[in-house]
């Protein structure tokens, strides 16, 4: 088809980042010009990548919460002090993209006015239909997570688990309107700042009646049943990746590095532990206690969590980097322990590794829901469990039946390119 100008708003941490990335990197390998919109510490990742045109918006998503401030305020025992906090660096971070989505699209000499179709992330969909609706152009949303109404899943991880299909469904439609009460505000002062009327309703009940393509770009076999339910107006594509040659730019060991390699020919597949981009209150006691729990089991551990101090370095059964590449590292590993974001559990699975989830936030304890209900792991909330209860779980993880499900589980998954090049499919087909 004619190479068309797509632009792809991306906010949030990594995990929310490098889906649109693939994205862009498929789009851009059709002929397509791309343009791609991240906080200004992840543009470094987009470029090494391959992206031809990066955009900085918003705030430094790492520093704003990994700053001094951010670890007093998680270290405060009063709740209303650590909200507070959060609704600071939310509200911060939300008025420089709103400043920075206005520069790009709707001044007189907005350099990406001319965009022809505009693909948005989770964390920014809302201003992802102003900018559609105040240029008149298409929108599609990625989604990371089944997180809209349906009859197989509810709202609330856990406590919706039994409810009927209506009153799942149910659960939705009240999320929605709590979430509308909350946040409205802010997303229609964004829209008056860009010359738009107020909107009345909450987002996801005016992308379905604008029938806006909303890109599931997760496996089908996460939640069985849910592709039927959904058909195309919430196409569910598979989990993406980037190409080989895309992650060689990245800073990240492979599991063909001198060292690593030499000390995974040494000896069992370890454990993997990491919490990726996720804030860690007290790193040398997480890290400590996998240590401790793989020991009592007689596995070896390779932790990817930074800098993390105190570690005897002639230990022969751990291995410290600072980020490692999953693709090729993971199946070399015997199972995996991490926080839940949506990349890193797709990784694991993709590996056939049994996991633990520790959730911290956001869609993470859904995610370790997810792992347990399919048989391939365990779920437990990192602020809220014990030495004991590692060791316990991760028992659990490494029995044959867990290894063998999550075995079966991987080969049952839809490949990374061909998802990514069905999401580009569905794009394209919005810009004919």
């Amino acid at each position: 088809m004619t190479a068309r100008h797509v632009s792809i708003v991306l906010y949030g941490s990594r995990g929310d980042i490098q889906p649109g990335i693939c994205l862009a990197l498929e789009l851009q390998k059709r002929g397509h010009r791309v343009s791609v919109l991240v906080p200004p510490n992840l543009s470094g990742l987009a470029r090494a990548t391959g992206v031809g045109d990066v955009r900085e918006i918003g705030l430094d998503s790492d520093a704003a919460w990994s700053s001094e401030d951010a670890r007093a305020a998680r270290g405060k025992r009063n709740p209303l002090a650590r909200l507070m906090f959060a609704v600071r660096t939310v509200r911060g971070g939300f008025d420089a993209l709103d400043a920075d989505l206005e520069r790009l699209f709707t001044t007189r000499s907005a350099p990406l006015a001319g965009t022809d179709l505009l693909v948005v992330a989770p964390l920014c969909q809302d201003r992802g239909a102003a900018v559609s609706d105040h240029l008149g152009i298409p929108l599609t949303v990625l989604r990371y997570g089944p997180m809209s109404e349906n009859g197989l899943i509810g709202a609330v991880p856990g406590l919706t688990e039994r409810w009927s299909p209506e009153w799942k469904r149910r659960s939705w439609r009240i999320a929605d309107r709590l979430t509308w009460a909350g946040t409205g505000w802010n997303e229609n002062r964004f829209r008056r700042r860009i010359g738009l009327p107020p909107s009345r309703r909450p987002l996801p009940r005016r992308l379905s009646a604008d029938g806006v393509r909303q890109i599931q770009a997760y496996d089908p076999a996460v939640v069985p049943g849910l592709a039927e339910e959904w058909d195309e107006r919430k196409p569910i594509v598979g989990f993406f990746d980037l190409p080989a040659a895309s992650r060689a730019g990245i800073s990240e060991i492979g599991s063909d590095a001198t060292d690593l390699a030499r000390w995974l020919d040494a000896g069992e597949p370890p454990l993997f532990v990491t919490f990726g981009s996720m804030p860690v209150l007290d790193p040398q006691v997480l890290s400590a206690r996998w240590r401790a729990a793989a020991r009592a089991l007689g596995v070896r551990c390779l932790i990817a969590m930074g800098d993390v101090t105190g570690v005897d370095p002639d230990d022969p059964d751990v291995f410290h980097a600072r980020g490692v590449d999953h693709a090729s590292v993971l199946p070399r590993c015997v199972a995996a322990v991490h926080h839940g974001g949506a990349g890193t559990t797709a990784a694991s699975l993709r590996a056939g590794l049994p996991t633990l989830v520790c959730a911290v936030t956001a869609d993470q304890p859904f995610w370790g829901e997810r792992v347990r209900a399919l048989r391939v792991g365990e779920t437990v909330r990192l602020s809220s469990f014990t030495d004991d209860e590692a060791r316990m779980r991760l028992a659990s993880v490494l029995a044959d039946e867990t290894r063998s499900a999550a075995a079966a589980f991987a080969r049952q998954m839809t490949s990374p390119d061909k998802a990514v090049a069905a999401a580009a499919d569905i794009c394209e087909s919005r810009l004919s």
